[in-house]
């Protein structure tokens, strides 16, 4: 199932397609993307994110490493931000052979952090702009996996940076090793908000990660645990009422989490299957979505969304009572990945089209407009 691993290569592709402007984005729709300008054929288009106002989906492709047209294998990939007016803009890499990932959007879509080595290094941060383009984010900071609504703050792996030139660590848990894994953000760069994992004492396995969630005045909250041993908070809702991500259950069972300081740590379930992860959660915590097995299967994941009111839903079959068959003939709407503020927007993947060279699909991202219930 989708694990640490997941939070950094969530995978999607596309079919070429026009959709609803964003003024009916209350009309329900479902659309294929298209495949960014140089991926390498079959190896598919994988958004990571949208911007808050829904104008902007930020993530990356596989592409040839010499920019030929077409290749057999690659391990380079180009970070890409996409609008509905412009489609696909390629935002290039720092000089590495390893290329550039954009992980996060700011609120309106006008910041992009991602990694980005510089030169012949291993590892790196970027932070792009309309103006200045990809620049890298100095040392220590190693990975932008978040970005704070106004593009002033990005946090990855234990750092935390500013455009001031403020940088800082979250830190690890009292009398545990320094193994911490910010994953979100909310908030500004003057008040923020992140969330994460941190190494929090061991288990059966080895080491144990706790979710938290920081301030900086209040350094590391644990979060606590569902009924297992361990636990991952991989989003915040911009207002930084609810949390969300996945957790161990007491079978080893990584499940779908909702935490509000009401409620505390809550699983939300699964459709069916054993497993099932949350990675996008909207401004006031009201709609998650992410992934789930339907079955004991390991291919039988599918994307879902939860709310309040309703509970965790298939989002392929919320399309079809809604009308909207678009995704009928797809192979598979597996993952949700990113939802906008207001919850109607979600960005996703699945696998398709059929093709005599590709004959189980192509992993195809996807941009779903539903209304929240």
């Amino acid at each position: 199932m989708k694990t640490c691993q997941v939070l950094t290569t969530l995978v999607v592709a596309a079919l070429t397609a026009t959709f609803a402007p964003l003024a009916t984005a209350q009309t329900p729709s479902f659309h294929g993307l298209g495949q960014m300008p140089g991926a390498m054929s079959g190896a598919g288009t994988f958004p990571q994110a949208i911007s808050s106002d829904r104008s902007t989906i930020v993530g990356w492709a596989w592409v040839c490493r010499s920019g030929q047209p077409a290749c057999t294998s690659s391990d380079k990939t180009e970070a890409f931000r996409w609008t509905a007016t412009g489609k696909y803009q390629v935002l290039g890499d720092l000089g590495s052979s390893i290329g550039s990932i954009a992980f996060a959007t700011s609120a309106n879509g006008s910041v992009v952090v991602g990694q980005a080595p510089p030169g012949t290094a291993s590892f790196g941060a970027f932070r792009w702009t309309a103006a200045q383009g990809m620049v890298a984010i100095p040392p220590p900071m190693l990975f932008a996996n978040a970005v704070t609504s106004d593009g002033t703050m990005a946090a990855g792996g234990d750092v935390w940076w500013k455009t001031s030139g403020q940088s800082g660590i979250f830190g690890p848990f009292p009398g545990n090793q320094d193994q911490t894994q910010a994953y979100g953000l909310a908030g500004t760069s003057q008040a923020p908000v992140a969330v994460g994992a941190a190494l929090k004492g061991s288990g059966p396995f080895g080491a144990t990660f706790h979710a938290f969630r920081w301030t900086p005045v209040g350094g590391l909250q644990d979060l606590g645990l569902t009924t297992g041993d361990e636990s991952i908070a991989i989003a915040i809702s911009a207002d930084g009422s609810a949390i969300v991500g996945e957790a161990r259950d007491a079978s080893g069972f990584w499940r779908a989490f909702r935490w509000t300081a009401s409620t505390g740590m809550q699983d939300i379930g699964t459709l069916g299957g054993p497993e099932s992860v949350a990675y996008s959660v909207n401004n006031d915590g009201t709609v998650v979505v992410g992934t789930s097995l339907t079955s004991g299967s390991t291919g039988s994941d599918h994307a879902f969304r939860w709310t309040a009111t309703t509970g965790m839903q298939d989002l392929r079959s919320l399309l079809q009572a809604a009308g909207v068959h678009t995704a009928d003939n797809w192979v598979s709407v597996d993952t949700a990945s990113a939802v906008s503020a207001d919850g109607t927007v979600i960005v996703g993947f699945g696998l398709n089209p059929r093709t005599t060279k590709f004959p189980f699909g192509v992993w195809t991202p996807f941009r779903a407009i539903l209304p929240v219930p």
